[in-house]
């Protein structure tokens, strides 16, 4: 089935280019063509879109204002903001309401990429209800005590970043929209940054203080958001899972991006169930009700009650936010690395930390955990690793 996008444009030699670069995709896209944010929501409103690409700055309504009303008009629908304009103020106002920011010119192998990727997962997600909650995300919460201590330091005279940098790793929700913000287009670094902490650095205290203090982007966690489930274990398990694929991928490689990779994985690998949680808690009070009374791992039970897994969710939110292919697929296969590419991948180093950390500290987890998958690492080779991987996993649990 073609993916139906529509662009949205005041300038109609921007639109004439857009019909010129996208020609060679038109077996694949249907695309459309308006001249005004008012034109573009008309479009919207008579026909569905699975991405909308927008100009940040046009008259009457600007791109950010018909992405708000997208988002909540029309939720199923990816968001992407074009500008020539590097203004502090627009990425500020457009990180709410768009999936990506890419800047001008943008070239048709760039602009064709990002939709590609923005897109790739979007088959997984079958049932449009819950795909259109994942789409409309836009930003992921914070644990009240991270929130309140980054709050703290940015409040100070001269807030330490080094210090904000360790206190976002150390919170997957705070992790993954720092990652989103600082990869975008707009700041153009030569390298996809992969660290939180360096994230932190890179935007500097004035960028931390607009999306914190400013537009609120950054937003603690509800702490009533299901009762009787905890994210502080959550996050707790995460934390662990993210260090023990970045010992077990410093093991196997000496390429620190592939490192970097497992780490941000391994952190977001269970970024799903904070979406399930946040956006969709009466359909997961069902999931976690069928796991008391039947048993068996959440993920078998994610399966059978919401056709759909927090791996699933997880992935598709972070291939949505412009994340490294290579973390979406660990967070994709963290619980079955069959459907891993080719050799070792960040979807095996991820898949053996998770289980691992579920095997070392049991008394976390009030469900059974996923096994790992023998057959899988056996079919690479790597089945034989196992045991190096968990002593040294444990030497990191004591250090």
């Amino acid at each position: 089935m073609k993916l139906n996008i529509l662009f949205v444009d005041d300038d109609e030699n921007i639109l004439a280019s857009f019909r010129s670069m996208l020609h060679a995709m038109r077996k694949v896209w249907t695309c459309q063509f308006a001249s005004s944010a008012e034109e573009g929501l008309r479009k919207i409103r008579a026909a569905p879109f699975d991405v909308v690409v927008a100009d940040m700055r046009m008259p009457h309504m600007d791109g950010i204002e018909m992405l708000e009303i997208v988002e909540r008009e029309s939720p199923d629908t990816v968001r992407i903001i074009l500008s020539g304009y590097s203004e502090r103020q627009s990425l500020l106002n457009s990180t709410k309401y768009a999936h990506q920011f890419l800047t001008k010119p943008c070239s048709s192998s760039c602009l064709v990429d990002v939709i590609r990727r923005v897109v790739r997962l979007r088959h997984i997600l079958t049932e449009k209800k819950v795909r259109a909650a994942v789409t409309r995300i836009g930003t992921l919460p914070a644990l009240p005590e991270m929130f309140l201590q980054i709050t703290e330091e940015l409040n100070n005279v001269e807030p330490d970043l080094k210090r904000i940098g360790a206190l976002a790793r150390r919170d997957p929700g705070i992790s993954a929209t720092l990652l989103k913000v600082v990869n975008s287009s707009f700041f153009g670094f030569y390298e996809t940054v992969s660290d939180p902490s360096r994230a932190a650095v890179l935007l500097g205290t004035e960028i931390l203080k607009g999306l914190v203090l400013g537009v609120n982007f950054l937003r603690q966690l509800d702490a009533d958001t299901l009762d009787g489930y905890s994210v502080e274990k959550l996050w707790g398990h995460s934390l662990q899972v993210g260090y023990y694929a970045k010992t077990i991928a410093a093991m196997e490689s000496k390429d620190s991006v592939f490192v970097d990779n497992c780490f941000v994985a391994g952190l977001l690998h269970d970024i799903g169930k904070l979406v399930f949680v946040t956006s969709m808690s009466d359909l997961y009070a069902k999931v976690l009700s069928l796991v008391r009374s039947e048993g068996g791992p959440v993920v078998g039970a994610e399966g059978k009650a919401l056709g759909t897994t927090h791996a699933e969710i997880g992935a598709y939110l972070m291939a949505l936010w412009g994340f490294d292919e290579a973390v979406v697929e660990g967070i994709y296969c963290h619980h079955a690395v069959r459907k891993c590419d080719g050799g070792l991948s960040v979807g095996h180093i991820v898949h053996v930390a998770n289980v691992l950390q579920h095997e070392l500290a049991p008394q976390q987890s009030a469900y059974a955990f996923s096994k790992m998958d023998m057959d899988g690492l056996e079919a690479i080779g790597l089945s034989e690793r196992i045991d190096a991987w968990r002593e040294r996993c444990i030497e990191y649990t004591g250090d």
